[in-house]
Protein backbone atom coordinates (compact mmCIF):
# COMPACT_ATOMS: atom_id res chain seq x y z
CA UNK A 1 0.00 0.00 0.00
CA UNK A 2 1.32 3.44 -0.86
CA UNK A 3 1.58 5.60 2.23
CA UNK A 4 1.05 9.34 1.89
CA UNK A 5 1.86 12.22 4.16
CA UNK A 6 -0.69 14.88 3.39
CA UNK A 7 -0.97 18.16 5.30
CA UNK A 8 -3.98 20.37 4.62
CA UNK A 9 -3.96 24.03 5.58
CA UNK A 10 -7.20 23.71 7.47
CA UNK A 11 -6.63 27.08 9.03
CA UNK A 12 -5.63 30.46 7.75
CA UNK A 13 -2.50 30.07 9.87
CA UNK A 14 -1.13 33.58 9.89
CA UNK A 15 -4.19 35.60 10.57
CA UNK A 16 -5.58 33.91 13.62
CA UNK A 17 -8.25 31.26 13.36
CA UNK A 18 -10.68 32.46 10.76
CA UNK A 19 -12.17 29.69 8.69
CA UNK A 20 -11.49 26.08 7.94
CA UNK A 21 -11.68 24.15 4.69
CA UNK A 22 -12.08 20.39 4.36
CA UNK A 23 -12.97 20.39 0.66
CA UNK A 24 -16.67 20.62 1.36
CA UNK A 25 -17.81 20.06 -2.19
CA UNK A 26 -21.60 20.20 -2.40
CA UNK A 27 -23.65 19.99 -5.56
CA UNK A 28 -26.43 22.52 -5.68
CA UNK A 29 -29.91 21.37 -6.54
CA UNK A 30 -31.00 24.83 -7.67
CA UNK A 31 -31.69 25.81 -11.25
CA UNK A 32 -28.60 27.99 -11.62
CA UNK A 33 -26.34 25.42 -9.90
CA UNK A 34 -25.07 28.16 -7.58
CA UNK A 35 -27.57 27.72 -4.77
CA UNK A 36 -30.16 30.20 -3.55
CA UNK A 37 -28.90 33.77 -3.72
CA UNK A 38 -29.48 36.75 -1.45
CA UNK A 39 -32.96 38.16 -2.09
CA UNK A 40 -34.42 34.86 -3.33
CA UNK A 41 -37.20 32.85 -1.72
CA UNK A 42 -36.21 29.66 0.08
CA UNK A 43 -38.44 26.69 -0.86
CA UNK A 44 -40.32 24.96 1.94
CA UNK A 45 -38.03 21.93 2.07
CA UNK A 46 -38.31 19.20 4.67
CA UNK A 47 -35.36 19.42 7.05
CA UNK A 48 -34.25 15.93 8.02
CA UNK A 49 -32.46 14.88 11.22
CA UNK A 50 -33.37 17.93 13.30
CA UNK A 51 -33.29 17.48 17.07
CA UNK A 52 -33.48 19.42 20.33
CA UNK A 53 -35.86 22.12 19.10
CA UNK A 54 -37.39 24.05 22.02
CA UNK A 55 -35.73 21.70 24.46
CA UNK A 56 -37.50 18.69 22.94
CA UNK A 57 -36.25 15.13 22.84
CA UNK A 58 -32.89 14.64 21.16
CA UNK A 59 -34.20 11.98 18.80
CA UNK A 60 -33.72 13.35 15.26
CA UNK A 61 -36.89 13.96 13.27
CA UNK A 62 -38.13 15.95 10.28
CA UNK A 63 -39.57 19.47 10.13
CA UNK A 64 -40.55 21.76 7.22
CA UNK A 65 -38.58 24.96 6.85
CA UNK A 66 -41.88 26.87 7.05
CA UNK A 67 -42.02 25.95 10.75
CA UNK A 68 -39.62 28.86 11.30
CA UNK A 69 -41.63 31.40 9.30
CA UNK A 70 -42.21 34.64 11.17
CA UNK A 71 -38.77 34.75 12.79
CA UNK A 72 -35.23 35.37 11.59
CA UNK A 73 -33.63 32.00 10.93
CA UNK A 74 -29.82 31.89 10.92
CA UNK A 75 -28.40 28.65 9.55
CA UNK A 76 -24.94 27.90 10.96
CA UNK A 77 -23.09 25.40 8.75
CA UNK A 78 -20.34 23.98 10.97
CA UNK A 79 -18.35 20.87 11.91
CA UNK A 80 -16.90 19.52 15.13
CA UNK A 81 -13.33 19.75 13.77
CA UNK A 82 -13.70 23.45 12.90
CA UNK A 83 -12.19 25.53 15.72
CA UNK A 84 -13.80 28.85 14.65
CA UNK A 85 -17.17 27.08 14.48
CA UNK A 86 -16.83 25.71 18.00
CA UNK A 87 -15.70 29.10 19.28
CA UNK A 88 -19.02 30.54 18.04
CA UNK A 89 -21.21 28.15 20.07
CA UNK A 90 -21.30 30.23 23.29
CA UNK A 91 -21.91 33.44 21.33
CA UNK A 92 -24.87 31.94 19.46
CA UNK A 93 -26.29 30.57 22.71
CA UNK A 94 -26.07 34.05 24.22
CA UNK A 95 -27.70 35.72 21.22
CA UNK A 96 -30.45 33.07 21.12
CA UNK A 97 -31.27 33.76 24.76
CA UNK A 98 -31.32 37.52 24.14
CA UNK A 99 -33.59 37.51 21.08
CA UNK A 100 -35.69 34.51 22.15
CA UNK A 101 -38.65 33.88 19.79
CA UNK A 102 -37.69 36.58 17.28
CA UNK A 103 -34.58 34.71 16.12
CA UNK A 104 -33.69 31.05 15.73
CA UNK A 105 -30.09 29.87 15.35
CA UNK A 106 -29.94 26.45 13.72
CA UNK A 107 -26.56 24.69 13.59
CA UNK A 108 -26.28 22.40 10.55
CA UNK A 109 -23.64 19.65 10.32
CA UNK A 110 -22.90 17.08 7.63
CA UNK A 111 -21.64 14.76 10.38
CA UNK A 112 -23.82 12.08 11.97
CA UNK A 113 -25.98 12.66 15.03
CA UNK A 114 -23.88 10.17 16.99
CA UNK A 115 -20.66 12.04 16.21
CA UNK A 116 -22.08 15.51 16.92
CA UNK A 117 -23.89 14.44 20.09
CA UNK A 118 -20.75 12.80 21.49
CA UNK A 119 -18.83 16.01 20.76
CA UNK A 120 -21.42 18.14 22.59
CA UNK A 121 -21.37 15.85 25.62
CA UNK A 122 -17.57 16.17 25.89
CA UNK A 123 -17.74 19.94 25.35
CA UNK A 124 -20.40 20.38 28.05
CA UNK A 125 -18.39 18.33 30.55
CA UNK A 126 -15.28 20.34 29.78
CA UNK A 127 -16.98 23.74 30.01
CA UNK A 128 -19.42 22.85 32.80
CA UNK A 129 -22.29 24.28 30.72
CA UNK A 130 -25.33 22.92 28.94
CA UNK A 131 -25.85 24.08 25.35
CA UNK A 132 -29.46 24.18 24.25
CA UNK A 133 -29.48 25.11 20.56
CA UNK A 134 -31.22 22.59 18.29
CA UNK A 135 -29.16 20.94 15.60
CA UNK A 136 -29.41 19.38 12.17
CA UNK A 137 -27.11 16.42 11.53
CA UNK A 138 -26.23 14.26 8.52
CA UNK A 139 -27.48 17.15 6.40
CA UNK A 140 -27.60 17.12 2.61
CA UNK A 141 -30.77 19.12 1.91
CA UNK A 142 -29.72 22.53 3.26
CA UNK A 143 -26.16 22.20 1.95
CA UNK A 144 -27.54 21.66 -1.57
CA UNK A 145 -29.59 24.84 -1.26
CA UNK A 146 -26.60 26.80 0.06
CA UNK A 147 -23.38 25.24 -1.31
CA UNK A 148 -20.15 26.35 0.35
CA UNK A 149 -16.51 25.40 0.66
CA UNK A 150 -15.34 26.81 3.99
CA UNK A 151 -16.70 26.83 7.52
CA UNK A 152 -18.32 28.41 9.38
CA UNK A 153 -20.92 29.56 6.86
CA UNK A 154 -24.04 31.53 7.86
CA UNK A 155 -27.27 31.96 5.92
CA UNK A 156 -29.71 34.60 7.22
CA UNK A 157 -33.34 33.84 6.24
CA UNK A 158 -35.88 36.55 7.05
CA UNK A 159 -39.33 36.15 8.55
CA UNK A 160 -40.70 36.40 4.99
CA UNK A 161 -38.66 33.39 3.82
CA UNK A 162 -36.21 35.47 1.74
CA UNK A 163 -32.45 35.12 2.06
CA UNK A 164 -31.25 38.37 3.65
CA UNK A 165 -27.51 37.66 3.90
CA UNK A 166 -24.83 34.98 3.50
CA UNK A 167 -21.87 35.75 5.73
CA UNK A 168 -18.88 34.64 7.72
CA UNK A 169 -18.80 34.65 11.50
CA UNK A 170 -17.68 38.30 11.81
CA UNK A 171 -21.15 39.47 10.80
CA UNK A 172 -22.98 37.49 13.50
CA UNK A 173 -23.53 40.23 16.06
CA UNK A 174 -26.21 41.82 18.22
CA UNK A 175 -26.00 45.04 16.19
CA UNK A 176 -26.55 43.35 12.82
CA UNK A 177 -29.41 41.21 14.11
CA UNK A 178 -31.14 44.27 15.59
CA UNK A 179 -30.67 46.16 12.32
CA UNK A 180 -32.25 43.38 10.29
CA UNK A 181 -35.17 42.94 12.68
CA UNK A 182 -35.84 46.70 12.66
CA UNK A 183 -35.59 47.35 8.92
CA UNK A 184 -36.31 43.94 7.39
CA UNK A 185 -32.95 44.02 5.60
CA UNK A 186 -29.30 44.69 6.31
CA UNK A 187 -26.26 45.38 4.15
CA UNK A 188 -23.56 42.85 5.05
CA UNK A 189 -20.60 41.79 2.96
CA UNK A 190 -21.46 38.49 1.31
CA UNK A 191 -19.30 35.44 1.90
CA UNK A 192 -18.51 34.00 -1.52
CA UNK A 193 -16.63 30.69 -1.66
CA UNK A 194 -14.76 29.36 -4.64
CA UNK A 195 -15.91 25.98 -5.89
CA UNK A 196 -13.33 23.23 -5.28
CA UNK A 197 -12.49 21.58 -8.61
CA UNK A 198 -9.20 19.92 -7.75
CA UNK A 199 -8.41 16.41 -6.53
CA UNK A 200 -5.80 16.98 -3.81
CA UNK A 201 -4.46 13.43 -4.23
CA UNK A 202 -3.27 14.28 -7.75
CA UNK A 203 -0.38 16.50 -8.88
CA UNK A 204 -1.37 20.08 -9.58
CA UNK A 205 0.85 20.79 -12.59
CA UNK A 206 2.37 17.44 -13.51
CA UNK A 207 -0.47 14.93 -13.60
CA UNK A 208 0.58 11.90 -15.63
CA UNK A 209 4.25 12.95 -15.76
CA UNK A 210 6.74 10.26 -16.81
CA UNK A 211 10.04 10.59 -14.97
CA UNK A 212 12.00 8.19 -17.15
CA UNK A 213 13.75 11.18 -18.73
CA UNK A 214 14.69 13.25 -15.68
CA UNK A 215 15.31 13.58 -11.94
CA UNK A 216 12.81 16.29 -11.06
CA UNK A 217 10.30 18.82 -12.35
CA UNK A 218 9.08 21.95 -10.61
CA UNK A 219 6.76 24.85 -11.30
CA UNK A 220 5.79 28.08 -9.55
CA UNK A 221 2.70 30.06 -10.46
CA UNK A 222 0.48 32.80 -9.09
CA UNK A 223 -2.94 32.32 -7.55
CA UNK A 224 -5.03 29.55 -9.15
CA UNK A 225 -8.81 29.66 -8.67
CA UNK A 226 -10.96 26.76 -7.50
CA UNK A 227 -8.17 24.66 -5.98
CA UNK A 228 -8.33 25.87 -2.37
CA UNK A 229 -5.33 26.34 -0.10
CA UNK A 230 -3.23 23.49 1.19
CA UNK A 231 -0.06 21.43 1.29
CA UNK A 232 0.65 17.91 0.13
CA UNK A 233 3.99 16.18 0.68
CA UNK A 234 5.09 12.57 0.68
CA UNK A 235 8.85 13.08 0.39
CA UNK A 236 9.37 12.00 4.02
CA UNK A 237 7.51 8.68 3.82
CA UNK A 238 9.02 5.28 3.08
CA UNK A 239 6.31 4.36 0.61
CA UNK A 240 8.05 2.60 -2.24
CA UNK A 241 6.51 5.04 -4.70
CA UNK A 242 8.69 5.85 -7.71
CA UNK A 243 7.78 9.54 -7.71
CA UNK A 244 7.45 11.88 -4.70
CA UNK A 245 6.04 15.38 -4.61
CA UNK A 246 5.57 18.55 -2.64
CA UNK A 247 2.57 20.64 -3.68
CA UNK A 248 1.61 23.99 -2.15
CA UNK A 249 -1.63 25.62 -3.27
CA UNK A 250 -2.26 29.37 -3.05
CA UNK A 251 0.24 30.04 -0.26
CA UNK A 252 1.98 33.23 0.80
CA UNK A 253 5.74 33.73 0.55
CA UNK A 254 6.37 32.91 4.25
CA UNK A 255 4.20 29.80 3.99
CA UNK A 256 6.25 28.50 1.07
CA UNK A 257 9.53 29.07 2.88
CA UNK A 258 8.13 27.41 6.00
CA UNK A 259 7.48 24.25 3.99
CA UNK A 260 10.99 24.36 2.52
CA UNK A 261 12.66 24.84 5.92
CA UNK A 262 10.17 22.67 7.86
CA UNK A 263 9.29 25.47 10.28
CA UNK A 264 6.04 26.81 11.72
CA UNK A 265 4.77 30.35 12.07
CA UNK A 266 5.96 30.58 15.67
CA UNK A 267 9.47 29.70 14.52
CA UNK A 268 9.55 32.50 11.94
CA UNK A 269 10.91 36.02 12.25
CA UNK A 270 9.90 38.63 9.67
CA UNK A 271 12.17 41.67 9.82
CA UNK A 272 12.30 45.09 8.10
CA UNK A 273 8.52 45.59 8.29
CA UNK A 274 7.80 42.41 6.31
CA UNK A 275 5.16 41.28 8.80
CA UNK A 276 2.89 44.14 7.74
CA UNK A 277 3.64 43.41 4.09
CA UNK A 278 3.47 39.61 4.03
CA UNK A 279 1.36 38.66 7.06
CA UNK A 280 -1.00 41.48 8.03
CA UNK A 281 -4.21 40.78 9.87
CA UNK A 282 -6.91 40.32 7.24
CA UNK A 283 -10.50 39.50 8.17
CA UNK A 284 -11.40 36.05 6.87
CA UNK A 285 -14.13 37.31 4.57
CA UNK A 286 -11.53 39.47 2.78
CA UNK A 287 -8.73 36.91 2.93
CA UNK A 288 -9.14 35.43 -0.56
CA UNK A 289 -9.37 38.90 -2.08
CA UNK A 290 -6.13 39.79 -0.32
CA UNK A 291 -4.41 36.66 -1.61
CA UNK A 292 -5.53 37.25 -5.18
CA UNK A 293 -3.80 40.63 -5.27
CA UNK A 294 -0.47 39.05 -6.19
CA UNK A 295 0.16 37.70 -2.68
CA UNK A 296 -0.31 33.96 -3.17
CA UNK A 297 1.60 31.34 -5.14
CA UNK A 298 1.33 27.70 -6.15
CA UNK A 299 4.45 25.55 -6.12
CA UNK A 300 4.99 21.92 -7.10
CA UNK A 301 8.11 19.78 -7.04
CA UNK A 302 8.12 16.19 -8.29
CA UNK A 303 11.19 14.01 -7.90
CA UNK A 304 12.44 10.52 -8.56
CA UNK A 305 12.14 8.58 -5.30
CA UNK A 306 15.91 8.02 -5.19
CA UNK A 307 16.46 11.79 -5.11
CA UNK A 308 13.65 12.71 -2.71
CA UNK A 309 16.07 13.31 0.15
CA UNK A 310 17.20 16.46 -1.68
CA UNK A 311 13.67 17.83 -2.06
CA UNK A 312 13.75 20.45 0.70
CA UNK A 313 17.22 21.78 -0.20
CA UNK A 314 16.14 22.05 -3.84
CA UNK A 315 12.91 23.83 -2.87
CA UNK A 316 14.85 26.27 -0.67
CA UNK A 317 17.23 27.20 -3.48
CA UNK A 318 14.47 27.58 -6.07
CA UNK A 319 12.37 29.82 -3.83
CA UNK A 320 15.36 31.95 -2.84
CA UNK A 321 16.26 32.32 -6.50
CA UNK A 322 12.80 33.55 -7.47
CA UNK A 323 12.04 35.65 -4.37
CA UNK A 324 15.42 37.34 -4.53
CA UNK A 325 14.18 40.52 -2.83
CA UNK A 326 14.43 38.64 0.46
CA UNK A 327 17.27 37.11 2.44
CA UNK A 328 16.08 33.84 3.94
CA UNK A 329 17.85 31.42 6.27
CA UNK A 330 18.00 29.72 9.67
CA UNK A 331 19.46 31.57 12.66
CA UNK A 332 19.74 30.59 16.32
CA UNK A 333 17.65 32.97 18.42
CA UNK A 334 16.82 32.98 22.13
CA UNK A 335 13.04 33.29 22.43
CA UNK A 336 10.38 32.68 25.04
CA UNK A 337 8.92 29.20 24.53
CA UNK A 338 6.69 26.51 26.02
CA UNK A 339 9.20 23.80 26.86
CA UNK A 340 8.33 20.19 27.69
CA UNK A 341 10.56 18.95 30.53
CA UNK A 342 10.76 15.91 32.81
CA UNK A 343 10.07 16.47 36.50
CA UNK A 344 11.87 13.32 37.67
CA UNK A 345 14.36 10.75 36.41
CA UNK A 346 11.78 7.94 36.64
CA UNK A 347 10.73 6.53 33.27
CA UNK A 348 6.93 6.57 33.31
CA UNK A 349 6.43 7.03 29.56
CA UNK A 350 8.28 4.15 27.89
CA UNK A 351 6.03 2.37 25.43
CA UNK A 352 4.69 -1.07 26.20
CA UNK A 353 4.86 -1.81 22.49
CA UNK A 354 2.19 -2.11 19.88
CA UNK A 355 1.36 -0.51 16.56
CA UNK A 356 2.26 3.20 16.45
CA UNK A 357 -0.91 5.29 16.68
CA UNK A 358 -1.94 8.78 17.71
CA UNK A 359 -5.38 10.25 18.29
CA UNK A 360 -5.83 13.85 19.43
CA UNK A 361 -8.79 16.18 19.63
CA UNK A 362 -9.65 19.18 21.80
CA UNK A 363 -10.65 16.87 24.67
CA UNK A 364 -7.50 14.77 24.98
CA UNK A 365 -5.04 12.52 23.22
CA UNK A 366 -3.70 8.99 23.14
CA UNK A 367 -0.24 8.10 21.83
CA UNK A 368 0.90 4.52 21.40
CA UNK A 369 4.49 3.72 20.46
CA UNK A 370 5.20 7.26 19.28
CA UNK A 371 8.08 9.67 19.77
CA UNK A 372 7.51 12.80 21.85
CA UNK A 373 8.14 14.79 18.66
CA UNK A 374 4.76 13.50 17.40
CA UNK A 375 3.08 14.80 20.57
CA UNK A 376 4.73 18.22 20.15
CA UNK A 377 3.73 18.36 16.49
CA UNK A 378 0.09 17.50 17.16
CA UNK A 379 -0.15 20.15 19.88
CA UNK A 380 0.48 22.92 17.34
CA UNK A 381 -3.21 23.03 16.37
CA UNK A 382 -4.89 23.20 19.82
CA UNK A 383 -2.20 25.63 21.02
CA UNK A 384 -2.26 27.82 17.91
CA UNK A 385 -3.67 30.78 19.85
CA UNK A 386 -0.52 30.89 21.99
CA UNK A 387 2.28 33.03 20.51
CA UNK A 388 4.99 30.81 22.00
CA UNK A 389 6.81 28.02 20.14
CA UNK A 390 6.30 24.56 21.65
CA UNK A 391 9.49 22.51 21.97
CA UNK A 392 10.79 19.35 23.64
CA UNK A 393 13.73 19.50 26.06
CA UNK A 394 13.12 16.21 27.85
CA UNK A 395 16.12 14.52 26.27
CA UNK A 396 13.96 11.41 25.92
CA UNK A 397 14.52 9.69 22.58
CA UNK A 398 12.59 6.46 22.96
CA UNK A 399 9.02 5.71 21.97
CA UNK A 400 6.32 6.56 24.51
CA UNK A 401 2.74 5.82 25.51
CA UNK A 402 0.61 8.75 26.72
CA UNK A 403 -3.10 9.03 27.42
CA UNK A 404 -4.43 12.45 28.46
CA UNK A 405 -7.92 13.74 29.19
CA UNK A 406 -7.80 17.53 29.11
CA UNK A 407 -8.67 20.65 27.20
CA UNK A 408 -5.69 20.46 24.86
CA UNK A 409 -5.85 24.19 24.25
CA UNK A 410 -5.15 24.90 27.93
CA UNK A 411 -1.56 24.47 29.13
CA UNK A 412 -2.82 24.36 32.71
CA UNK A 413 -5.08 21.39 31.97
CA UNK A 414 -2.46 19.68 29.80
CA UNK A 415 0.08 19.98 32.61
CA UNK A 416 -2.39 18.51 35.09
CA UNK A 417 -2.90 15.53 32.79
CA UNK A 418 0.87 15.17 32.21
CA UNK A 419 1.69 15.15 35.94
CA UNK A 420 1.29 11.35 36.41
CA UNK A 421 3.92 10.88 33.69
CA UNK A 422 6.36 13.29 35.40
CA UNK A 423 6.17 15.66 32.44
CA UNK A 424 5.39 19.34 32.42
CA UNK A 425 5.39 22.36 30.10
CA UNK A 426 7.22 25.40 31.48
CA UNK A 427 7.52 28.83 29.93
CA UNK A 428 11.14 29.91 29.67
CA UNK A 429 13.73 31.30 27.26
CA UNK A 430 15.13 28.74 24.84
CA UNK A 431 17.56 28.89 21.94
CA UNK A 432 15.71 27.85 18.81
CA UNK A 433 16.74 27.70 15.19
CA UNK A 434 14.39 30.28 13.69
CA UNK A 435 13.49 30.92 10.06
CA UNK A 436 14.45 34.54 9.42
CA UNK A 437 13.14 36.49 6.41
CA UNK A 438 14.40 40.03 5.82
CA UNK A 439 14.68 42.44 2.93
CA UNK A 440 17.83 42.09 0.87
Amino acid sequence: MKLKLCFLLLLCPFFGVHAQDKNLSVTSGSANNQGIAIGQQVPDVLIQNISGLNGSDKTPGALPLSAFKGKLLILDFWATWCSPCVAMIPKMEELQEEFKDRVQFLPVAYQSFKEVDAFYQKLQRQKGKVYSLPMVTADTTLARLFPHQSLPHYVWIGADGLVKAITGREAVSRENINALLAAGSVRLKAKVDEQMRYDTSEPLFFAGSDFNDGFFRSQLSGYVVNIGRGIYKDVEVQSGAKVRRITGRNLTVPELFRIAYKKGKKETVLEDGLEAELEPHVASIDFLDWLKQGRAYCYELMMDERSSGRAYALMQNQLKGFFSDYEVGLEARKVQALVLVRTSSMDKIRTAGGTPAVVMDRFGCKLTSCFLAVFIDRLQVPLQSSPLPVIDQTGYFGMVDLELTANMGSIEQVNKALAPYDLRFVEKPAEIEMLVIRKR
